[in-house]
């Protein structure tokens, strides 16, 4: 049995096709995870996962059109074709409005992507105007490419830099997949292939088709278990983590951020008031609740937050049957990524000593030892 070129690497592009989905289907579950707790930031994976989703629907039409509709019937050819370029310039453009958002205002000019975005209806007018083939085309498909593709390249770098951690290594797979994905594109493209250079157009497809596997591949671990995108800075802004055990008006864990966040230089003022008793300070907390419920008439009413002159105090309490105990986070600015990064470090703390703090009472004098070991698992979460 003869095997042609084409039956080895249409193989490998069919595979990227169904990894390429995965990719566009966890991006998406990652954004919506991150959207219930009004992450900002995480909008960069809707943004990723629209324009692979809608490119990968591009991709896959084009192989069933190329390879299996082909010009035996030249009117669903060059509706096909037309059908994806549309989709490419349309996820290039739904990219562009999603990063011109406020929140990436210190990242890239949101105004310079706005015009980006506009620009994009100049090619996905001349899908309509054009033959494929032509000249005209294939420059004005050439331009939007390459400054499309750069400028992503240029925004995708830029947040790496400003980020830290895990998310600036997941950041640097998908920075390295995109690049091998984009290296495809100006090798095993429709315009390269088929229209510039279609005598070597199995052998471009031999040498782009595992190029793009191994890019979806790159991008697909570092999308995976993607850590939650905290706002830019958020660590400097750390002071104090208190855990207090309301009945007893008791601190039983504590952390000084500072002490760990040595890199920063920042000048930050000290709060003698917290620092001189912390019994003091819980004491303090659950009076304030005790005044919100007196108000309110009802015992489920906390406060939330305690803004001073110089910093700020997050409060959370405890899932039942530990709703009596409060972890209180201390911040020298507000942040919505705070409120998030609390919640996560009470899921933490319940989950690991949840039968310790229900016996809570029998354990009177020991519980900073017990819960020393919980400095780890804070320290995980600010890497």
């Amino acid at each position: 049995m003869e095997y042609e070129l084409r039956d080895f690497f249409i193989i490998l592009l069919f595979i990227s096709v169904v990894i390429g989905y995965q990719i566009f289907i966890y991006f998406l579950y990652q954004y919506y995870k991150a959207k219930k707790e009004k992450l900002d930031l995480s909008k960069i994976l809707l943004a990723y996962g629209t324009i692979f989703g809608l490119t990968l629907t591009g991709f896959f039409i084009r192989n069933i059109n190329l390879y299996y509709i082909g010009k035996n019937n030249l009117e669903i050819f060059d509706f096909l074709t037309k059908l994806t370029f549309l989709l490419l310039y349309s996820a290039l453009m739904l990219f562009f409005i999603i990063i011109s958002s406020d929140t990436f205002h210190e990242i890239i000019n949101s105004n310079l992507t706005k015009i980006l975005a506009i620009t994009i209806t100049i090619p996905l007018i001349t899908v309509f105007l054009l033959q494929i083939e032509s000249f005209l085309f294939i420059l004005i498909t050439g331009i939007t490419l390459v400054i499309s593709y750069s400028y992503i390249l240029y925004f995708h770098i830029r947040l790496t830099r400003l980020s830290t951690g895990s998310i600036k290594k997941r950041l640097n797979f998908i920075l390295i997949g995109f690049a091998l994905c984009v290296i495809q594109h100006f090798i095993g493209g429709y315009i390269p292939s088929y229209i510039l250079f279609q005598k070597y157009f199995q052998i471009l497809q031999v040498i782009s088709a595992p190029i793009f596997l191994c890019g979806l591949i790159i991008v697909f671990l570092g999308v995976f278990r993607f850590p939650a995108f905290l706002e830019f800075g958020w660590r400097e802004s750390l002071l104090y983590i208190f855990i207090i055990d309301q009945r007893n008006c008791n601190v039983i864990y504590s952390f000084d951020f500072k002490e760990v966040i040595s890199k920063n230089k920042n000048k930050i003022k000290k709060f003698p008031m917290i620092k001189e008793s912390k019994l003091i300070f819980s004491s303090g907390i659950i009076g304030i609740n005790d005044i919100i419920s007196g108000i309110t008439n009802t015992n489920y009413e906390y406060v939330e937050t305690i803004k001073q002159e110089d910093f700020l105090i997050l409060l959370n309490h405890g899932d039942t049957p530990l709703s009596y105990i409060i972890y209180c986070l201390i911040v020298s600015k507000d942040m919505k990524s705070y409120r998030y990064f609390l919640k996560i470090i009470k899921n933490e703390f319940e989950h690991i000593y949840k039968n310790i703090l229900i016996n809570l009472n029998e354990l009177k004098g020991i519980e900073k030892e017990l819960f020393l070991g919980f400095d780890v698992n804070i320290k995980k979460l600010i890497e």
